[in-house]
């Protein structure tokens, strides 16, 4: 059951109350649907997902603290030692779970660094495999939908998508969920290789920031800005209004007319959109980022630098209430060609098959993890400092979840993905500077999946959801990770 009430008004008012104060009554069809997400919100408090997404994976020796090190080794077939993932070593045969020292895992430094310390409001998940997607150098779309991706084909919904159709996560916000990315070529301007609507349904990453701000904020940011999305809005008025008349000359059963009622419809929802931009202007104005003509990071050719600027407009959207889910990859979806100027001259692909024999390359690769916890603990503490309308802070209903998209290593057995969560205690996520390690699939039953983590975050946001996920036989067990909930 879920754990907020739904009601018909909202602080106090009636449906009826809130067309009135639209000044919509009966002819009211264009923010109908908005209209009808507000009464269904009803008192349900936000909840607010955020992924970010590390293309070939993360490993988990960068996770790995001193006090967890030891509990593993103790039960382990052999130390980990020099390591960096140990899936066949471990026996445990139940939960392992450490809770202090989170901060000497050689990523999670940052956790510590600028103002108050985020390892309370954080928490490390090892042990969860996700077979099904397959492994190797990327699980495109299934490191997010538990699904395997064939030939660049989504197998099935990506966790993302799902929560940010729920009434109780997507609310009022105009955006349902807000998709940004960093590839190896800057000039590039999609990603669909990393979130899905559904099997075969791609949905994409933005990966130029300089257009994804534009998008989010050039409503509020300049005088041009505010000028093209009011033409913008002039142009959908227009279509939809075409489209009504188009209607008219197509019989009630004809395929045509259910192609221009889809497409009718389309357009109805970015008109919503638009209007509800214009209400949150103030929001926008006080939340907006630097501007790209003034943040060199949003066009610079360092990948690291272009993810940070992506993580700052994600924070700024959740904040400004753009929206309530967001996505942010780095190198995913099968594009492992970054580079990272600063750290090493030494392409992404190359370094991992380099690493074996060369412990530079190593290095480069784990400070990589270190730096992009570092922009994750930026929009964490940027979050802890803002009071939610709720109250508490915006941490405490926000999950951040920070993944590999393959895995365990560089051509992944897809039998371990590391898990970075941090926030979310307002609903009902226990982070605690705790580390979780689930058995391996030697555990038997005690072994946990990725997907257990995606229905761990559907209770957080009020659904019972139990069977996400495409694993079919290979399924353990359903439900969420209960040592990861209050």
């Amino acid at each position: 059951m879920s754990r907020f009430s739904r009601s018909t008004s909202v602080k106090g008012l009636s449906r009826r109350d809130l067309m009135r104060a639209f000044g919509l009554g009966a002819g009211g069809l264009l923010f109908a649907p908005l209209l009808a997400r507000i009464a269904n919100a009803g008192t349900m408090r936000p909840a607010r997902f955020v992924f970010v997404v590390e293309g070939n994976g993360f490993e988990p020796v960068t996770m790995l603290s001193t006090a967890t090190r030891a509990a593993i080794d103790a039960s382990a077939s052999a130390p980990i030692g020099d390591d960096r993932w140990w899936p066949n070593k471990v026996r445990h045969t139940s939960v392992i779970e450490t809770g202090s020292g989170l901060e000497t895992a050689s990523a999670l430094s940052p956790l510590m660094e600028g103002g108050d310390p985020l390892v309370s409001h954080a928490a490390v998940v090892l042990g969860l495999s996700s077979k099904i997607v397959g492994g190797g150098h990327s699980a495109e779309h299934g490191a997010l939908s538990s699904a395997r991706t064939i030939a660049g084909v989504a197998g099935g919904q990506t966790i993302d998508a799902h929560l940010a159709a729920l009434p109780s996560v997507r609310g009022t916000t105009p955006f349902d969920a807000v998709r940004l990315g960093v590839g190896s070529d800057p000039g590039r301007p999609l990603d669909f290789n990393t979130c899905a609507y559904g099997a075969g349904r791609s949905a994409p990453l933005m990966l130029q920031p300089a257009a994804a701000y534009n998008l989010l904020f050039g409503s509020v940011a300049t005088d041009a800005g505010r000028l093209a999305f009011s033409r913008r809005g002039e142009l959908l008025d227009f279509a939809a209004a075409d489209a009504r008349a188009t209607l008219a000359a197509f019989p009630s059963s004809s395929s045509e007319r259910a192609k221009i009622e889809s497409y009718l419809a389309s357009l109805e929802e970015l008109s919503r959109r638009q209007a509800r931009m214009l209400e949150l202007a103030p929001e926008l104005m006080a939340a907006r980022p630097t501007s790209p003509e003034d943040d060199p990071r949003y066009t610079s050719d360092t990948a690291l630098e272009r993810f940070a600027a992506q993580i700052e407009l994600a924070t700024a959207a959740l904040i400004g209430g753009i929206t309530n889910v967001a996505v942010i990859g780095c190198g995913t979806g099968g594009d492992f060609g970054l580079s990272y100027p600063g750290i090493t001259s030494v392409g992404r692909h190359d370094l991992h098959h380099g690493s074996d024999a060369n412990a530079a390359y190593r290095d480069a690769i784990h400070e990589v993890t270190r730096l992009e916890v570092g922009a994750i603990a930026t929009m964490a503490r940027r979050l802890l400092a803002t009071p939610d309308e709720e109250g508490g802070t915006m941490l405490d209903r926000t999950v951040i979840v920070y993944v590999g998209d393959n895995g365990e290593q560089h051509h992944s057995q897809a039998m371990e993905f590391p898990v970075l969560v941090l926030g979310g205690s307002a609903l009902g996520v226990r982070t605690g500077g705790r580390t979780l390690v689930y058995p391996g699939e030697s555990g038997g039953t005690s072994h946990r999946q990725l997907s257990n983590l995606w229905n761990t975050l559907g209770y957080a946001a009020g659904e019972p959801l139990d069977t996400f996920g495409h694993e079919g036989p290979i399924r353990v067990a359903e439900g969420p990770l209960s040592e990861l909930m209050t």
